[in-house]
Protein backbone atom coordinates (compact mmCIF):
# COMPACT_ATOMS: atom_id res chain seq x y z
CA UNK A 1 0.00 0.00 0.00
CA UNK A 2 2.77 2.57 0.97
CA UNK A 3 4.50 1.97 -2.21
CA UNK A 4 1.45 2.51 -4.96
CA UNK A 5 0.96 5.76 -2.68
CA UNK A 6 4.25 6.88 -3.13
CA UNK A 7 4.62 6.11 -6.97
CA UNK A 8 1.15 8.00 -7.60
CA UNK A 9 2.69 11.15 -5.81
CA UNK A 10 5.95 10.86 -7.97
CA UNK A 11 3.40 10.61 -10.76
CA UNK A 12 1.81 13.47 -9.99
CA UNK A 13 5.23 15.12 -9.08
CA UNK A 14 6.79 14.64 -12.75
CA UNK A 15 2.87 15.71 -14.47
CA UNK A 16 2.93 19.25 -12.66
CA UNK A 17 6.68 19.57 -13.35
CA UNK A 18 6.53 18.70 -16.87
CA UNK A 19 3.32 21.15 -17.21
CA UNK A 20 5.15 24.13 -15.62
CA UNK A 21 8.12 23.55 -17.83
CA UNK A 22 6.48 23.56 -21.00
CA UNK A 23 4.38 26.94 -20.13
CA UNK A 24 6.87 28.69 -18.57
CA UNK A 25 10.07 27.71 -19.82
CA UNK A 26 10.36 30.13 -22.75
CA UNK A 27 9.41 33.37 -21.00
CA UNK A 28 11.70 32.75 -17.66
CA UNK A 29 14.69 30.97 -19.68
CA UNK A 30 16.79 34.68 -20.04
CA UNK A 31 15.43 35.84 -16.60
CA UNK A 32 17.00 32.71 -14.63
CA UNK A 33 19.99 32.27 -16.32
CA UNK A 34 20.79 35.76 -15.41
CA UNK A 35 19.80 35.48 -11.65
CA UNK A 36 21.62 32.19 -12.01
CA UNK A 37 25.04 34.08 -13.16
CA UNK A 38 24.98 37.02 -10.39
CA UNK A 39 23.57 34.30 -7.71
CA UNK A 40 25.07 30.84 -8.09
CA UNK A 41 28.66 31.69 -6.96
CA UNK A 42 27.57 33.89 -3.92
CA UNK A 43 25.13 31.41 -2.65
CA UNK A 44 27.22 28.59 -3.36
CA UNK A 45 30.13 30.12 -0.99
CA UNK A 46 27.38 31.29 1.16
CA UNK A 47 26.39 27.35 1.61
CA UNK A 48 30.04 26.41 1.87
CA UNK A 49 30.60 28.63 4.64
CA UNK A 50 27.52 27.25 6.37
CA UNK A 51 28.15 23.35 5.61
CA UNK A 52 32.17 24.17 6.96
CA UNK A 53 30.46 25.34 10.25
CA UNK A 54 28.17 22.75 10.56
CA UNK A 55 30.62 20.01 10.22
CA UNK A 56 33.14 21.86 12.37
CA UNK A 57 30.24 22.43 15.43
CA UNK A 58 29.67 18.78 14.71
CA UNK A 59 33.33 17.36 14.80
CA UNK A 60 34.34 19.78 18.11
CA UNK A 61 31.19 20.27 19.67
CA UNK A 62 30.16 18.20 22.89
CA UNK A 63 28.66 15.41 20.46
CA UNK A 64 32.00 15.31 18.60
CA UNK A 65 35.75 15.79 20.10
CA UNK A 66 34.78 16.64 23.46
CA UNK A 67 32.69 14.03 24.08
CA UNK A 68 35.23 11.38 23.42
CA UNK A 69 37.80 13.32 24.82
CA UNK A 70 36.16 13.71 28.01
CA UNK A 71 34.70 9.84 27.85
CA UNK A 72 38.54 8.56 27.07
CA UNK A 73 39.66 11.05 30.61
CA UNK A 74 36.88 9.28 32.42
CA UNK A 75 37.01 5.21 30.42
CA UNK A 76 40.49 5.31 29.45
CA UNK A 77 39.49 3.09 26.74
CA UNK A 78 41.13 3.04 22.92
CA UNK A 79 37.77 3.50 21.18
CA UNK A 80 37.35 7.01 22.81
CA UNK A 81 41.11 7.66 21.71
CA UNK A 82 40.49 6.34 18.29
CA UNK A 83 36.94 8.45 17.52
CA UNK A 84 38.65 11.46 19.57
CA UNK A 85 41.32 11.65 16.94
CA UNK A 86 39.11 10.85 14.34
CA UNK A 87 36.99 14.17 15.52
CA UNK A 88 40.23 16.23 15.40
CA UNK A 89 41.52 15.84 12.12
CA UNK A 90 37.36 16.46 10.78
CA UNK A 91 37.13 19.83 12.63
CA UNK A 92 41.20 20.71 11.21
CA UNK A 93 39.65 20.19 8.18
CA UNK A 94 36.52 22.45 8.58
CA UNK A 95 38.59 24.82 9.92
CA UNK A 96 41.13 25.05 7.07
CA UNK A 97 38.11 25.19 4.57
CA UNK A 98 37.03 28.22 6.39
CA UNK A 99 40.32 29.86 6.17
CA UNK A 100 40.60 29.32 2.11
CA UNK A 101 37.00 31.24 2.34
CA UNK A 102 37.37 35.01 1.85
CA UNK A 103 35.84 35.72 5.55
CA UNK A 104 36.23 39.56 7.56
CA UNK A 105 39.18 39.63 9.73
CA UNK A 106 37.36 39.08 12.97
CA UNK A 107 35.98 35.64 11.85
CA UNK A 108 39.22 34.67 10.65
CA UNK A 109 40.52 35.48 14.46
CA UNK A 110 37.88 33.48 15.59
CA UNK A 111 38.58 30.82 13.35
CA UNK A 112 42.32 30.86 14.66
CA UNK A 113 41.22 30.91 18.30
CA UNK A 114 39.15 27.83 18.17
CA UNK A 115 41.89 26.09 16.35
CA UNK A 116 44.21 26.98 19.30
CA UNK A 117 41.32 25.28 21.83
CA UNK A 118 41.40 22.66 19.75
CA UNK A 119 45.41 22.20 19.52
CA UNK A 120 45.73 22.16 23.27
CA UNK A 121 42.59 19.47 23.81
CA UNK A 122 44.29 17.30 21.17
CA UNK A 123 48.04 18.06 23.19
CA UNK A 124 46.00 16.89 26.07
CA UNK A 125 44.61 14.45 24.49
CA UNK A 126 47.74 12.51 23.66
CA UNK A 127 49.52 13.19 26.94
CA UNK A 128 46.79 11.44 29.08
CA UNK A 129 47.02 7.57 26.47
CA UNK A 130 51.05 8.63 26.53
CA UNK A 131 51.87 9.06 30.42
CA UNK A 132 48.71 8.95 32.20
CA UNK A 133 47.04 6.24 30.83
CA UNK A 134 46.80 4.49 34.74
CA UNK A 135 45.89 7.29 36.84
CA UNK A 136 42.66 7.86 38.31
CA UNK A 137 39.71 9.65 36.43
CA UNK A 138 39.96 12.28 39.12
CA UNK A 139 43.54 13.69 38.98
CA UNK A 140 43.53 12.88 34.84
CA UNK A 141 40.85 15.77 34.10
CA UNK A 142 42.66 17.98 36.75
CA UNK A 143 45.94 17.92 34.78
CA UNK A 144 43.91 17.89 31.61
CA UNK A 145 41.46 20.38 31.77
CA UNK A 146 41.69 23.35 29.42
CA UNK A 147 39.94 26.55 29.16
CA UNK A 148 37.66 27.18 26.52
CA UNK A 149 35.57 29.77 27.29
CA UNK A 150 37.03 31.98 24.14
CA UNK A 151 36.77 28.95 21.61
CA UNK A 152 32.85 28.92 22.84
CA UNK A 153 32.24 32.83 22.45
CA UNK A 154 34.10 32.44 18.84
CA UNK A 155 31.46 29.87 18.05
CA UNK A 156 28.98 31.60 19.04
CA UNK A 157 29.93 35.08 17.33
CA UNK A 158 31.00 32.66 13.72
CA UNK A 159 27.39 30.83 13.52
CA UNK A 160 25.79 34.33 14.20
CA UNK A 161 28.06 35.70 11.46
CA UNK A 162 27.21 33.10 9.07
CA UNK A 163 23.03 33.05 9.97
CA UNK A 164 23.41 37.00 9.22
CA UNK A 165 25.08 36.33 5.49
CA UNK A 166 22.69 33.77 4.74
CA UNK A 167 19.75 36.00 5.66
CA UNK A 168 21.22 39.17 3.71
CA UNK A 169 22.11 37.17 0.74
CA UNK A 170 18.27 36.14 1.15
CA UNK A 171 17.22 39.38 1.48
CA UNK A 172 18.84 40.68 -1.95
CA UNK A 173 17.72 37.62 -3.56
CA UNK A 174 14.35 38.76 -2.83
CA UNK A 175 14.95 42.29 -3.84
CA UNK A 176 15.70 41.13 -7.11
CA UNK A 177 12.47 38.87 -7.33
CA UNK A 178 10.40 41.24 -6.63
CA UNK A 179 11.34 43.35 -9.63
CA UNK A 180 9.76 40.39 -11.60
CA UNK A 181 6.15 41.07 -13.77
CA UNK A 182 2.88 40.07 -12.42
CA UNK A 183 2.24 37.48 -14.75
CA UNK A 184 5.44 35.94 -14.04
CA UNK A 185 4.82 35.87 -10.27
CA UNK A 186 1.18 34.64 -10.79
CA UNK A 187 1.74 32.10 -13.94
CA UNK A 188 4.61 30.72 -11.47
CA UNK A 189 3.27 30.67 -7.92
CA UNK A 190 0.24 27.84 -8.03
CA UNK A 191 2.41 25.02 -10.09
CA UNK A 192 5.71 25.98 -7.58
CA UNK A 193 3.57 25.51 -4.45
CA UNK A 194 2.17 22.54 -5.88
CA UNK A 195 5.20 20.76 -6.78
CA UNK A 196 6.72 21.89 -3.43
CA UNK A 197 3.76 20.56 -1.64
CA UNK A 198 4.11 17.22 -3.08
CA UNK A 199 8.01 17.26 -2.67
CA UNK A 200 7.40 17.59 0.26
CA UNK A 201 4.87 14.56 0.72
CA UNK A 202 7.00 12.65 -1.08
CA UNK A 203 10.41 13.42 1.44
CA UNK A 204 7.81 12.73 4.30
CA UNK A 205 6.19 9.51 2.98
CA UNK A 206 10.09 8.39 1.91
CA UNK A 207 11.72 9.52 5.09
CA UNK A 208 8.84 7.44 7.29
CA UNK A 209 9.64 4.43 5.28
CA UNK A 210 13.21 4.53 5.56
CA UNK A 211 12.92 5.37 8.95
CA UNK A 212 10.62 2.00 9.37
CA UNK A 213 13.07 0.02 7.00
CA UNK A 214 15.82 0.96 9.14
CA UNK A 215 14.53 0.39 12.63
CA UNK A 216 13.20 -3.04 11.24
CA UNK A 217 16.54 -3.88 10.38
CA UNK A 218 18.33 -3.05 13.99
CA UNK A 219 15.74 -4.78 15.65
CA UNK A 220 16.02 -8.09 13.44
CA UNK A 221 20.26 -7.81 13.37
CA UNK A 222 20.56 -6.98 17.08
CA UNK A 223 17.84 -8.92 18.43
CA UNK A 224 19.18 -11.23 21.53
CA UNK A 225 17.71 -14.32 20.04
CA UNK A 226 18.34 -16.18 16.41
CA UNK A 227 15.62 -14.64 13.82
CA UNK A 228 15.43 -17.15 10.80
CA UNK A 229 13.35 -16.21 8.17
CA UNK A 230 11.81 -18.73 5.43
CA UNK A 231 9.88 -19.48 2.88
CA UNK A 232 6.97 -22.33 2.50
CA UNK A 233 9.43 -25.05 0.94
CA UNK A 234 11.72 -24.11 3.51
CA UNK A 235 14.50 -21.61 1.83
CA UNK A 236 15.99 -19.52 4.08
CA UNK A 237 15.33 -16.20 3.19
CA UNK A 238 16.85 -14.68 6.11
CA UNK A 239 18.89 -14.87 8.96
CA UNK A 240 19.94 -11.97 12.08
CA UNK A 241 23.85 -12.41 13.65
CA UNK A 242 22.29 -14.01 16.35
CA UNK A 243 21.65 -17.33 14.15
CA UNK A 244 24.93 -16.42 12.63
CA UNK A 245 26.39 -17.29 16.19
CA UNK A 246 24.37 -20.15 17.07
CA UNK A 247 25.51 -22.08 14.44
CA UNK A 248 28.45 -21.02 13.07
CA UNK A 249 27.35 -20.43 9.30
CA UNK A 250 27.57 -17.03 7.73
CA UNK A 251 24.87 -14.77 6.10
CA UNK A 252 25.88 -15.91 2.71
CA UNK A 253 25.68 -19.07 3.79
CA UNK A 254 22.70 -19.25 5.45
CA UNK A 255 20.74 -17.59 2.74
CA UNK A 256 21.51 -20.86 0.47
CA UNK A 257 20.71 -23.04 2.89
CA UNK A 258 17.18 -25.00 3.87
CA UNK A 259 15.98 -25.13 7.83
CA UNK A 260 16.26 -28.83 7.57
CA UNK A 261 20.00 -28.35 7.33
CA UNK A 262 20.56 -27.28 10.68
CA UNK A 263 19.06 -30.22 12.31
CA UNK A 264 19.92 -33.36 12.70
CA UNK A 265 20.22 -35.80 9.27
CA UNK A 266 18.05 -38.24 10.95
CA UNK A 267 14.99 -35.83 11.63
CA UNK A 268 15.06 -33.70 8.41
CA UNK A 269 12.60 -36.46 6.05
CA UNK A 270 10.40 -35.97 9.38
CA UNK A 271 10.37 -32.07 9.85
CA UNK A 272 9.77 -31.40 6.20
CA UNK A 273 6.13 -33.40 6.57
CA UNK A 274 5.83 -30.91 9.44
CA UNK A 275 6.66 -27.71 8.22
CA UNK A 276 4.68 -28.40 4.97
CA UNK A 277 1.50 -28.98 6.98
CA UNK A 278 2.69 -26.03 9.39
CA UNK A 279 2.94 -23.68 6.74
CA UNK A 280 -1.02 -23.79 5.36
CA UNK A 281 -2.49 -21.57 7.76
CA UNK A 282 -1.13 -18.58 9.82
CA UNK A 283 0.04 -20.10 13.08
CA UNK A 284 2.33 -19.94 16.24
CA UNK A 285 3.55 -22.64 18.63
CA UNK A 286 6.81 -23.28 20.79
CA UNK A 287 8.66 -26.54 19.15
CA UNK A 288 10.09 -27.30 23.01
CA UNK A 289 8.70 -27.77 26.17
CA UNK A 290 9.12 -29.79 29.41
CA UNK A 291 8.91 -32.92 28.36
CA UNK A 292 10.83 -32.40 24.66
CA UNK A 293 14.78 -31.24 23.71
CA UNK A 294 15.14 -29.58 20.37
CA UNK A 295 18.93 -29.71 19.25
CA UNK A 296 20.28 -27.89 16.29
CA UNK A 297 23.20 -28.87 14.60
CA UNK A 298 26.11 -26.46 14.04
CA UNK A 299 28.70 -26.08 10.72
CA UNK A 300 31.08 -28.18 12.95
CA UNK A 301 28.58 -30.95 13.62
CA UNK A 302 27.74 -29.94 17.54
CA UNK A 303 24.32 -30.61 18.73
CA UNK A 304 23.37 -27.77 20.71
CA UNK A 305 19.99 -26.95 22.65
CA UNK A 306 17.37 -24.82 21.54
CA UNK A 307 14.45 -23.03 22.56
CA UNK A 308 12.43 -22.21 19.18
CA UNK A 309 9.15 -20.56 18.72
CA UNK A 310 7.85 -20.46 14.75
CA UNK A 311 5.03 -18.19 13.16
CA UNK A 312 3.17 -18.89 10.16
CA UNK A 313 1.72 -15.76 8.22
CA UNK A 314 0.55 -15.34 4.49
CA UNK A 315 2.62 -12.59 2.41
CA UNK A 316 2.11 -11.54 -1.00
CA UNK A 317 -0.48 -14.76 -1.30
CA UNK A 318 2.21 -17.33 -0.30
CA UNK A 319 3.18 -17.95 3.78
CA UNK A 320 6.40 -17.59 5.14
CA UNK A 321 7.75 -18.54 8.42
CA UNK A 322 10.04 -17.15 11.08
CA UNK A 323 11.68 -18.78 14.02
CA UNK A 324 12.92 -17.43 17.27
CA UNK A 325 15.65 -19.52 18.73
CA UNK A 326 17.55 -18.80 21.36
CA UNK A 327 20.79 -21.03 22.33
CA UNK A 328 20.12 -23.00 26.09
CA UNK A 329 23.71 -23.62 26.22
CA UNK A 330 24.89 -21.08 28.85
CA UNK A 331 21.63 -21.28 30.46
CA UNK A 332 21.98 -25.41 30.73
CA UNK A 333 25.28 -25.24 32.04
CA UNK A 334 24.41 -22.76 34.81
CA UNK A 335 21.88 -25.03 35.94
CA UNK A 336 23.56 -27.50 36.26
CA UNK A 337 26.91 -25.79 37.41
CA UNK A 338 27.16 -25.42 41.46
CA UNK A 339 29.54 -22.43 40.71
CA UNK A 340 26.81 -20.29 39.48
CA UNK A 341 23.69 -18.88 41.35
CA UNK A 342 20.56 -20.36 39.82
CA UNK A 343 17.95 -17.79 40.29
CA UNK A 344 20.61 -14.67 38.84
CA UNK A 345 23.18 -16.58 37.00
CA UNK A 346 25.80 -14.98 39.03
CA UNK A 347 28.72 -17.06 40.66
CA UNK A 348 27.60 -18.70 43.79
CA UNK A 349 29.36 -17.72 47.80
CA UNK A 350 31.22 -20.97 47.37
CA UNK A 351 32.88 -20.04 44.17
CA UNK A 352 33.54 -16.17 44.90
CA UNK A 353 35.28 -17.29 48.18
CA UNK A 354 37.91 -19.38 46.28
CA UNK A 355 37.70 -16.00 43.68
CA UNK A 356 38.47 -13.77 46.44
CA UNK A 357 40.93 -16.00 48.28
CA UNK A 358 42.94 -16.39 45.15
CA UNK A 359 42.95 -12.75 44.28
CA UNK A 360 43.68 -12.09 48.15
CA UNK A 361 46.81 -14.02 47.62
CA UNK A 362 47.90 -12.44 44.10
CA UNK A 363 47.12 -8.58 45.48
CA UNK A 364 49.72 -9.66 48.57
CA UNK A 365 52.38 -11.27 46.85
CA UNK A 366 52.99 -8.75 43.60
CA UNK A 367 51.44 -5.70 45.96
CA UNK A 368 48.70 -4.68 44.07
CA UNK A 369 45.16 -2.82 44.88
CA UNK A 370 42.57 -4.41 45.17
CA UNK A 371 38.52 -3.46 46.62
CA UNK A 372 35.61 -5.65 47.81
CA UNK A 373 32.48 -4.40 47.75
CA UNK A 374 29.24 -5.85 49.78
CA UNK A 375 26.39 -4.58 48.84
CA UNK A 376 22.39 -5.12 50.19
CA UNK A 377 18.82 -4.19 48.87
CA UNK A 378 17.60 -1.50 50.58
CA UNK A 379 13.88 -2.04 51.58
CA UNK A 380 14.23 -5.70 50.22
CA UNK A 381 11.52 -7.01 52.89
CA UNK A 382 9.12 -4.37 51.99
CA UNK A 383 8.85 -5.29 48.80
CA UNK A 384 8.30 -9.18 49.47
CA UNK A 385 5.85 -8.34 51.83
CA UNK A 386 3.98 -5.95 49.64
CA UNK A 387 4.56 -7.33 46.03
CA UNK A 388 5.06 -10.88 46.58
CA UNK A 389 8.32 -13.47 46.45
CA UNK A 390 7.99 -13.61 42.53
CA UNK A 391 8.28 -9.46 42.52
CA UNK A 392 11.41 -10.20 45.49
CA UNK A 393 13.00 -12.44 42.69
CA UNK A 394 12.81 -10.01 40.01
CA UNK A 395 14.05 -7.18 42.72
CA UNK A 396 17.48 -9.55 42.42
CA UNK A 397 17.63 -10.25 38.67
CA UNK A 398 17.28 -6.83 37.89
CA UNK A 399 19.63 -6.08 40.80
CA UNK A 400 22.42 -8.73 39.10
CA UNK A 401 21.99 -7.19 35.55
CA UNK A 402 22.15 -3.84 37.02
CA UNK A 403 25.58 -5.03 38.66
CA UNK A 404 26.88 -6.59 35.33
CA UNK A 405 26.20 -3.43 33.25
CA UNK A 406 28.30 -0.64 35.69
CA UNK A 407 31.23 -3.23 37.06
CA UNK A 408 34.40 -3.64 35.29
CA UNK A 409 34.55 -7.23 32.50
CA UNK A 410 37.67 -8.20 34.93
CA UNK A 411 35.28 -7.63 38.34
CA UNK A 412 33.89 -10.47 39.88
CA UNK A 413 30.39 -10.40 41.01
CA UNK A 414 28.66 -12.55 43.68
CA UNK A 415 25.01 -13.34 45.49
CA UNK A 416 26.59 -14.12 48.56
CA UNK A 417 23.02 -14.39 50.26
CA UNK A 418 19.12 -13.39 50.35
CA UNK A 419 19.44 -9.86 48.84
CA UNK A 420 23.11 -9.58 49.51
CA UNK A 421 26.26 -9.03 46.41
CA UNK A 422 29.94 -9.23 47.20
CA UNK A 423 31.87 -7.90 44.02
CA UNK A 424 35.84 -8.43 44.21
CA UNK A 425 37.79 -5.76 41.94
CA UNK A 426 41.12 -6.30 41.18
CA UNK A 427 43.71 -3.38 41.05
CA UNK A 428 40.96 -0.94 41.97
CA UNK A 429 41.90 1.25 45.10
CA UNK A 430 40.07 2.83 47.64
CA UNK A 431 39.67 6.52 46.21
CA UNK A 432 38.51 5.03 42.89
CA UNK A 433 36.09 2.09 44.77
CA UNK A 434 34.94 4.92 46.55
CA UNK A 435 33.99 6.99 43.48
CA UNK A 436 32.73 3.46 41.75
CA UNK A 437 30.24 2.75 44.03
CA UNK A 438 28.36 6.25 44.54
CA UNK A 439 27.71 5.46 40.60
CA UNK A 440 26.28 2.09 41.66
CA UNK A 441 23.89 3.39 43.86
CA UNK A 442 22.78 6.41 41.94
CA UNK A 443 22.36 3.89 38.99
CA UNK A 444 20.84 1.54 40.46
CA UNK A 445 17.85 4.26 42.66
CA UNK A 446 16.83 5.54 39.03
CA UNK A 447 16.19 2.17 37.66
CA UNK A 448 12.34 1.92 36.14
CA UNK A 449 11.11 -0.64 38.67
CA UNK A 450 7.78 -1.84 37.96
CA UNK A 451 6.71 -1.49 41.36
CA UNK A 452 5.38 1.12 44.00
CA UNK A 453 8.40 -0.13 46.02
CA UNK A 454 11.35 1.77 45.25
CA UNK A 455 14.63 -0.05 45.83
CA UNK A 456 18.20 1.36 46.45
CA UNK A 457 21.27 -0.35 47.46
CA UNK A 458 23.70 0.49 50.20
CA UNK A 459 27.55 -0.43 50.10
CA UNK A 460 30.53 -1.25 52.20
CA UNK A 461 33.84 -1.28 51.32
CA UNK A 462 37.17 -2.48 52.32
CA UNK A 463 40.59 -2.24 50.18
CA UNK A 464 43.65 -3.22 49.89
CA UNK A 465 46.86 -1.85 48.90
CA UNK A 466 50.41 -2.11 48.05
CA UNK A 467 51.29 -0.63 51.80
CA UNK A 468 49.30 -3.29 53.56
CA UNK A 469 50.20 -6.46 54.19
CA UNK A 470 48.34 -8.13 56.87
CA UNK A 471 45.06 -8.08 54.89
CA UNK A 472 43.35 -11.64 55.07
CA UNK A 473 39.57 -12.69 52.69
CA UNK A 474 38.25 -12.84 56.83
CA UNK A 475 39.61 -9.56 57.19
CA UNK A 476 38.33 -7.75 54.29
CA UNK A 477 34.64 -9.24 54.63
CA UNK A 478 34.37 -7.96 58.09
CA UNK A 479 35.24 -4.78 57.25
CA UNK A 480 33.26 -4.39 54.49
CA UNK A 481 30.27 -6.00 56.73
CA UNK A 482 31.42 -3.17 59.07
CA UNK A 483 31.16 -0.38 56.84
CA UNK A 484 27.98 -1.64 55.30
CA UNK A 485 26.35 -1.84 58.88
CA UNK A 486 27.33 2.15 59.04
CA UNK A 487 25.91 3.34 55.78
CA UNK A 488 22.64 1.38 56.85
CA UNK A 489 23.09 3.42 59.77
CA UNK A 490 23.45 6.66 58.17
CA UNK A 491 20.07 6.46 56.35
CA UNK A 492 20.73 3.65 53.49
CA UNK A 493 21.26 4.45 49.89
CA UNK A 494 24.83 5.05 50.41
CA UNK A 495 28.44 3.74 50.02
CA UNK A 496 30.79 3.51 53.70
CA UNK A 497 34.69 2.98 53.26
CA UNK A 498 35.93 1.18 56.34
CA UNK A 499 39.02 3.51 56.70
CA UNK A 500 36.52 6.07 56.94
CA UNK A 501 35.29 4.50 60.22
CA UNK A 502 38.66 4.19 61.72
CA UNK A 503 39.65 8.27 61.15
CA UNK A 504 38.91 9.81 64.49
CA UNK A 505 36.11 12.41 65.00
CA UNK A 506 36.48 16.20 65.14
CA UNK A 507 34.91 17.12 68.34
CA UNK A 508 33.44 20.83 68.89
Amino acid sequence: MANKTLNTILILLCVAMLATSVGYSVHQANHVEKLNDEWHPETQQQLNVALEFEALERAFGYLGFIHHFKNYVLRRTDYYYVEATKSYWEANEALLNLLLVDLPNSDVNDIITIQDTLNAYFKNLNYVYLELKLESAVDVDKRVRVDDNNAREALIRLRAAVVTNLSKHNQNANSRDESKSTWSYVSTSLPLFVIVFLAIIVSVVARQMFHRQRETNAIFNFSPDGCLYADSEGNILRANKAVTTIFGYSLTELTSMKVEDLMDESLRQDHVLHREDFSKISRTRLMSDSTTEVKGKTKFGNAKPLSIAISSFEYDKTYRNIAIIRDLSAQNKTENDPQYDLLTSLRSRRAMEQLMDVEVKRAKRYGRNMSVLLINIDDFKTLNDNEGHTAGDEGLVMTADHLRNVFRTVDHIARWGGDEFLVVCPELDAEDAIYLADRVCMRFAKLPFPWDTKLTMSIGISSMSPTRASGSLETLFDEADQALYSAKAQGRNRQQHFRELRRPKLVN
